[in-house]
């Protein structure tokens, strides 16, 4: 029976792949990997495409950031993996990081498991976690709550002391302010893993970082 994997591919580098992973995509006869510019560049492709066989149809679907026409791309990403869920192939779908961590896939699952069709998916490591032992910082300690929280709720971070900013991008300056005013230290990681990866501690200079690929880690006291 057709199975479809959804498979958190980590952050970028492609020695983060989990085995689990790995063999899922050397198993399938369809990969569908997710681009969130038109261009067709996909970053989760690109981590596992010296491990694809030769022979199985790779497909590239551009998922906008926009809420309303990503809806539409994502149904229309649904009836592509149903059409080969159906002719009995075995699909992949890819997501940088975890699969349940801000992704794709987790809209997507919606139109597939509403369907009956066989669904695996296979966890991958964060880009969080994987920075954190880039600027061996500690993520969270002892019994302290982690948060994570997207860059445009960043006014919501109370009592916490661990802290971690996703979704990033275009809120580089509210988030570094807000962080000072409540006496958070902090680091800026950007494309962790993969050729152009940066670390910044500079306010100023994560200002005008900009890079759609970022996050940063916060603690206090």
């Amino acid at each position: 029976m057709a199975v479809l994997y959804g498979i958190g591919v980590g952050p970028g580098d492609s020695e983060l792949l989990t085995i689990k992973g790995l063999k899922a995509i050397e198993n399938s006869q369809v990969i569908v990997a997710p681009s969130a510019l038109e261009d067709g560049e996909s970053i989760a492709l690109e981590t596992v495409r010296e491990y694809i066989p030769k022979g199985v149809e790779v497909i590239v679907k551009h998922f906008p950031m926009g809420t309303k026409d990503k809806h539409l791309k994502v149904k229309e990403a649904y009836e592509l993996i149903a059409t080969k869920l159906k002719e009995g192939k075995t699909v992949s779908f890819l997501t940088i990081g975890d699969s349940y961590v801000y992704s794709t896939y987790i809209h997507l699952l919606h139109f597939i498991e509403e369907k009956g069709f066989e669904v695996k998916t296979i966890p991958g490591i964060t880009s969080f976690c994987a920075a954190a032992s880039l600027v061996d910082r500690t993520l969270v300690v002892g019994n302290e709550p982690l948060l994570v929280i997207p860059a445009a709720r960043v006014k919501d971070i109370k009592n916490e002391k661990f802290v971690v900013i996703m979704k990033l991008y275009k809120h580089e300056e509210e988030v570094v302010n807000t962080l000072e005013e409540k006496g958070f230290d902090y680091v800026y990681v950007s494309r962790v893993g993969r050729e152009g990866e940066v670390i910044l501690t500079d306010k100023e200079e994560i200002k005008k970082s900009n890079d759609y690929m970022s996050l940063i880690l916060a603690s206090r006291k």
